[in-house]
């Protein structure tokens, strides 16, 4: 949690003391605040129980670590080991760094600690609370003698204290309560410029002068950036608006004097574009340089600094450019409306109110990019697959939010917690923990596209892991509430990431798991628009015997295989019966030749297309003669190679292929033959054996090229010649590139032919394009797949990685971003082929659908875009 409101931590205090008057939580909470325990974010008041008021904890960001550690590596050895030496007696001997940490505090709600301390005669300590109980009802009784006093030394910084009573007396409400706050205009005014002086005269100034050891002027500029030039310029303007404040009593109009100023405040965009870098380097500085940390003690405690830590005077310029239009806008209401200020001020604020969204982009800007460059560093040193595909380097990547979660894991019998830092980027939810002082990632970054999210109001209790292990932050989940468990409880959310598991997650603040929620779900409403929709054609009632394969002839026939036989689908309604043969496993036709091919247990046959949608095979006199092809085969493949229909079948073991090539008889080309010749189908002598080949390592997919044939092998693709069967890589062997990518993790698994006339190769976590000769046509496109696909398919423009949980969309010109995810259960890809033919099944409901992707019209700039899109240099 990196910021909370003071509501939250009242209520969070309240929760914790067991008490239901939040007046002592507050009081609580602020004697923490008092030692350093956390800070309002803009350092400028104590902690209130309001939902508009932000704090933070003073904590060591690992980004700060990060910092420290990329600085050290600059050093030279000498001064690296003299560094590491002070980092590890402030770590390991409790040195000057930690004098400041309390080991306790002493809160009002608690009883005073020693022993002959009374409720009539307190102790002698002034935060004793029993001294402090006296001290009050003494005032109270004191009160009325001073209390007139005390209200005329409260009034003399406002306007109406400041003249005399014939000019209040004379004048309107409105009127008064406008010079209250013009007065309290230039009042602040001045406060900030002497602020701002401050700073200059006994910080910046010694700074440059080498009065701290180890710091120079490029740490002077580093961080106070260019309040110089800040100062000077509200110096000006509060010159000038005390001067129209001399001039008369009652301040007639000041519009013009701020609307000329207000245009030399675009300084101020400098510097709040430098604040989050600045806070950085800071807080590096403060961690390892003592000398730095005493000369701001000695700061902080002089009377000009009010005894305010640095960050609240580097704040003040953010934060005054942004009380501007708040004051200007109180000035307004009380201004009657045909005052020239009318017109005036409003197109200062206007100003100042661009300025100050410019000042808030270019910050949130900075922020976002020091935010992708610490978690990228932190990050380095885990697997490149999983990193890659967050892509830090993105400059359109944004930081959302980070903070500590308990994740529930249970995958254990009694179901441990581990304290996590969740991640949220726009793209992705990264888990991460920490071992051995180093940042790693808990299994895989989770996109947003690939998730769903749930969660429950309802509290959940957690109880300890085990009594002989009080020490242990490990917990165990309890979903009944026991008087006898001390341990605290919370509110829990779950993420489920497809195709891999899910996560739980704890939090005891309910505004914290609310947080949580509402980002991720903020994040899943900014996904990009469909650009495909599913459309669901067939419901196959029979769980028992499923469609195993699909196939589609050229005269728009649908013929469905499962463990029973062959079918035809009519009117996308029932199931017609053509062959009864069991476990057929893939279908391949070679219309041309009137040949259906069918791959049933593990052998391949031939029929006549004309014949099976004839229904002449229902018969089992006509298919009791039919022989088999080949048998043992995994795989079959049509094609046209070499000026040849070829057709191959696989076998294929864990360290070999034996492919064996089949060519049609050519008499079966002529249409008039195929009557006389019928006897051929009824038994399948149809084809010829042409030749066979073996590759050493085992076949996935055949795909035909002009001359040869290409074969994705689990280590590799190989390409075979047609006329000497010789093999080669399809790769270049000699691209250096393909060395470093293709190792042993990367496997095979489809390769497509794409309307550029190079080829797509798909493997199980990466894609690119190759030309004929093996070299990479499009070197700045390289896909990092954020999932394990079990297969592809590939329609131009669009890439189909398809899993059993969910069908990903890819754009084959943006290896970034995919476009679209398509959700469902056991999923299975039955008909891909050339001529774009895409179906594939799912269960829902209790029953098999069928179905296919259809892409949905996009309006001509989004497709322009799609095609324009930027092409990132890849890494390798």
């Amino acid at each position: 949690m990196q910021s909370f409101s003071g509501y939250d931590a009242v209520t969070a205090l309240a929760d914790i003391l067991g008490t239901d008057d939040r007046k002592v939580a507050q009081t609580t909470g602020q004697a923490l605040e008092e030692q350093g325990m956390f800070h309002d974010v803009v350092y400028l008041h104590k902690l209130l129980d309001s939902h508009y008021h932000y704090y933070q904890f003073e904590d060591l960001a690992k980004p700060i670590a990060i910092l420290e550690r990329r600085e050290t590596e600059r050093m030279s050895p000498e001064n690296r080991t003299s560094l590491l030496r002070r980092l590890s007696e402030r770590n390991g001997n409790k040195g000057e760094f930690e004098e400041s940490n309390p080991c306790g505090v002493l809160v009002e709600i608690a009883q005073c600690y020693s022993p002959t301390c009374t409720d009539e005669s307190p102790c002698y300590s002034y935060s004793c609370p029993r001294r402090r109980i006296m001290e009050k009802v003494t005032a109270e009784n004191t009160a009325g003698r001073f209390s007139n006093l005390n209200m005329t030394l409260g009034l003399q910084t406002t306007w109406s204290t400041s003249i005399g009573k014939s000019y209040v007396s004379k004048m309107t409400h409105q009127q008064i309560k406008r010079q209250e706050i013009i007065y309290e205009f230039i009042r602040t005014e001045k406060e900030y410029v002497n602020d701002l002086q401050a700073v200059i005269k006994y910080m910046i100034n010694p700074l440059r002068k080498g009065k701290v050891i180890g710091i120079d002027s490029r740490f002077v500029d580093s961080v106070f950036g260019n309040i110089e030039e800040i100062s000077q310029v509200n110096n000006d303007f509060y010159e000038n608006l005390r001067k129209i404040q001399k001039r008369k009593p009652v301040l007639e109009s000041l519009g013009d004097v701020v609307k000329e100023c207000v245009g030399t405040f675009i300084c101020y965009t400098k510097y709040g574009e430098n604040q989050p870098s600045a806070k950085q380097i800071l807080q590096v500085q403060k961690n390892k340089n003592i000398h730095l940390n005493n000369f701001l003690k000695e700061c902080q405690n002089m009377p000009q600094f009010r005894r305010l830590p640095i960050e609240s005077f580097l704040a003040r310029p953010t934060t005054r450019l942004g009380r501007y239009p708040i004051l200007i806008r109180d000035i307004l209401k009380n201004t009657s409306k045909n005052h020239r200020d009318q017109i005036l001020l409003k197109e200062a604020n206007t100003i100042i109110e661009n300025i100050l969204k410019e000042v808030n982009l270019l910050a949130g800007k900075e922020t976002n990019r020091l935010k992708m460059e610490q978690w990228s560093e932190l990050l380095r040193f885990e697997k490149k697959n999983d990193i890659s595909t967050v892509h830090f380097e993105d400059p359109k990547r944004e930081y959302i939010r980070e903070g500590k979660l308990s994740l529930i894991v249970y995958n254990y019998s009694n179901e441990p917690v581990v304290e996590v830092t969740l991640l949220l980027l726009d793209n992705v939810i990264i888990i991460t923990y920490e071992k051995n002082n180093n940042c790693h990632i808990y299994n895989k970054p989770i996109p947003i596209s690939l998730m769903s999210l749930s969660y429950s109001d309802q509290k959940r209790y957690l109880k300890p892991y085990s009594e002989g292990h009080s020490a242990t932050k490990r917990l165990v989940l309890n979903t009944h509430k026991n008087s006898n468990i001390g341990d605290g409880m919370g509110y829990s959310f779950t993420i489920k990431h497809l195709n891999v598991g899910s996560y739980t997650f704890f939090t005891p603040i309910l505004s914290e798991q609310k947080a949580w929620v509402e980002a991720i779900q903020k994040q899943q409403e900014a996904l990009p628009k469909p650009i495909a929709r599913e459309v669901i054609f067939f419901s196959h009632k029979k769980l028992d015997s499923p469609v195993q394969t699909v196939h589609r002839l050229k005269n728009g026939a649908l013929l469905l295989a499962n463990d029973i036989g062959l079918y035809v689908l009519i009117n996308n309604a029932m199931m017609k019966p053509l062959l009864q043969l069991s476990k057929i496993t893939q279908i391949e036709s070679m219309e041309q030749f009137d040949i259906l091919f069918i791959l049933s247990n593990r052998e391949t046959y031939a029929f006549s297309i004309e014949m099976i949608l004839k229904g002449v095979y229902t018969n089992p006199n006509y298919f009791k003669h039919n022989k088999k092809i080949s048998s043992n085969v995994s795989f079959i493949s049509t094609g046209f190679c070499d000026d040849k229909f070829i057709l191959c079948c696989a076998k294929a073991s864990n360290n070999k292929t034996v492919v064996k090539m089949f060519e049609p008889k050519n008499l079966l080309a002529n249409a008039n033959y195929r009557q006389t010749y019928q006897k051929l189908y009824l038994t399948g002598d149809v084809v010829t054996n042409y030749k066979q080949f073996y590759i050493p390592s085992e076949g996935v997919n055949i795909r035909f090229l002009r001359r040869s044939i290409c074969v994705a092998c689990t280590k590799s693709f190989e390409v075979v010649s047609i006329k000497n069967l010789t093999t080669q890589s399809l790769l270049n062997p000699d691209d250096v590139v393909f060395k470093n990518l293709l190792k042993s993790e990367y496997s095979p698994m489809n390769m497509f032919k794409t309307q550029q006339n190079d080829f797509l190769l798909c493997y199980n976590k990466i894609g690119f394009f190759i030309d004929k000769n093996g070299n990479r046509s499009r070197p700045n496109i390289f896909f990092k797949w954020n999932t394990t696909p079990k297969t592809f398919a590939y329609r131009s423009p669009n890439i189909y990685v398809i899993t059993s949980e969910f069908i990903s969309i890819w754009n084959e010109f943006d290896p970034i971003n995919q476009k679209q995810v398509i959700t469902g259960n056991s999923i299975r890809l039955l008909l891909h082929d050339d001529n774009h033919n895409l179906i594939y099944s799912k269960l829902e409901d209790g029953k098999q659908r069928l179905a296919t992707i259809e892409m949905l019209k996009l309006p001509p700039h989004v497709i322009q875009t799609q095609m324009q899109l930027p092409q990132p240099q890849i890494k390798n």
